[in-house]
């Protein structure tokens, strides 16, 4: 017998329940709170809060007023983009459109109108929240810091973080009204918490082999093997919980990759996952476990293509002459984001090349026959790959995928190298059927009364596709979802 099937040991009163400490969980108390909500509690399972908000940067606009740093494009933005406009509401119609398309028409028009035009006051309702040592950069801003003014700007709201107090159940009355949640203590004690509303935002469910295996259309039951999990892994309790109460699915859930060619590295900033990463470094070459290209290396949405391949396994082929040209030239900085301007990208490169050469997931060679024989293809096969590669780069035309001339560059000086990659996942989002006030509802379509949710949680925003050219698609629409679904929770009474 589960302890949350026995009585509770406690019964604790609040106006609003909030199941997850990240970004959208946390953003949703404190705009609760400033929303005139009385009693707010954040039920987080992990031992501190913050959850998938420990990775982005802090997402403040520029001086002025521009949020640059949101922006992302396999051909990245220029000047005149619209996403760059000084008026926001360009910016907010541009990135609508930007969505859209990406999902072509599949997502909520809805739900992601509110989520763009959120998006826009985010940097400003950041900076209200945030104390003068806060808005001080620091080396801390790239890392962390966003979950550090989150949890510091609930609790001088007033909302209550537990921690190590995961959720268990959400209750209903007989009218099929949220009334609040059971959850657990980390001593396995029951609480019982009513709430007028209950807000669900558990990060996903990139841990839950369950929900991978359903939504994920390439998954086996090996699936944490073949793939290299880079965000934290939530098992979508929240999502479990919500589906238990009554709650739709949406029906489209999308999959956030990291760019991280070098995942076993745990670094997606480290110098060789810089060299290896074909955003940096375009003029890299892709092969299947068959010694086959499968993509444009120079598009940053070709990982889509990754997921077709046995294990999500792939290799990443550069020579001698490659490395140096990028070690010695640099990146194209006018494709790259500014935050990388005077970023010594590839510092250490080498020590780090010969420690993953030494644990063998990196070949070096003076022939690429012997590189096929490290992969396991047939060499012959490899050989007509790099032959027919480096007779595009000659011709300057990409007759197979039509890579960007300017980065096609043959491969003729040894020595040679592939190094063994696999697809490398963040964060998933869907697939929870809201309205565009984060209200979830249910298989009728009807709004759940005393129901929200927020963060990746929520589905509608993409389809099979994470839209990387919306602005802070990610963390920027977790911070608006979580405030939207504070607000509207908050006005559904005091306690």
């Amino acid at each position: 017998m589960s302890t949350c099937a026995q009585k509770p040991a406690e019964i604790l009163e609040a106006d609003i329940v909030i199941v997850g400490g990240g970004a959208g969980g946390m953003a949703a108390a404190i705009a609760a709170k400033s929303n005139g909500a009385g009693r707010v509690i954040v039920l987080e399972k992990l031992k501190a809060p913050g959850g998938n908000a420990i990775f982005p940067p802090l997402p403040l606009n520029d001086d002025d007023g521009i949020p640059r740093f949101a922006c992302m494009d396999d051909n990245r933005v220029k000047a005149d983009d619209p996403r760059l406009s000084p008026d926001p509401r360009v910016r907010a119609d541009a990135n609508f459109n930007c969505a859209m398309e990406w999902n072509h028409w599949r997502g909520d028009a809805r739900i992601i109108r509110a989520l763009v035009d959120k998006f826009e006051t985010n940097s400003d309702w950041l900076k209200s929240i945030m104390l003068p040592e806060d808005l001080i950069p620091s080396p801390e801003d790239m890392r962390g810091k966003l979950a550090r003014v989150l949890t510091k700007a609930c609790k001088n709201a007033g909302a209550e973080i537990l921690c190590e107090t995961p959720a268990k159940k959400v209750l209903k009355d007989a009218t099929g009204r949220v009334t609040g949640v059971l959850a657990e203590t980390k001593d396995g004690k029951t609480i019982q918490i009513n709430g007028n509303s209950v807000i669900i935002s558990t990060g996903g469910f990139i841990g839950s082999q369950e929900l991978m295996n359903k939504y994920f259309n390439y998954a086996d039951d090996n699936i944490y093997d073949d793939v290299c999990i880079m965000g934290l892994l939530h098992t979508g309790d929240g999502i479990k919980m919500a589906f238990e109460a009554g709650a739709a699915s949406d029906g489209t859930v999308a999959f956030e990759w990291e760019m991280n060619r070098m995942p076993w590295l745990k670094n997606p900033a480290s110098p060789l996952t810089n060299l290896l990463n074909n955003d940096i470094n375009p003029g890299i070459m892709w092969v299947t476990p068959q010694g086959e290209r499968f993509a444009d290396e120079a598009k940053m949405n070709a990982t889509n293509s990754i997921y077709r391949l046995k294990n999500k396994t792939f290799y990443i082929l550069f020579d001698e002459g490659q490395k140096t040209r990028i070690l010695t030239e640099g990146p194209d900085y006018s494709l790259l984001p500014d935050i990388l301007r005077g970023i010594p990208l590839f510092q250490g490169v080498e020590d780090e090349l010969q420690a993953q050469i030494k644990a063998g997931r990196i070949k070096t060679a003076d022939n690429w026959t012997e590189i096929a024989e490290w992969i396991g293809c047939d060499p012959e096969v490899l050989n007509n790959t790099v032959e027919q590669y480096n007779g595009f780069c000659d011709q300057g035309h990409d007759d197979l995928f039509l890579k960007r001339p300017n980065v096609l560059n043959a491969f003729r000086t040894g020595p040679f190298y592939a190094a063994k990659s696999t697809l490398a996942m963040l964060v998933t989002r869907g697939p929870l059927k809201v309205t565009s006030k984060m209200q979830l509802v249910d298989k009728k379509d009807d709004p759940i009364s005393g129901f929200y949710a927020a963060g990746v949680d929520i589905g509608g925003t993409d389809s099979d596709t994470y839209a990387c050219s919306a602005a802070c698609h990610s963390i920027g629409w977790s911070l608006a979802s979580g405030r939207i679904a504070g607000e509207n929770a908050s006005n559904q009474g005091k306690r």
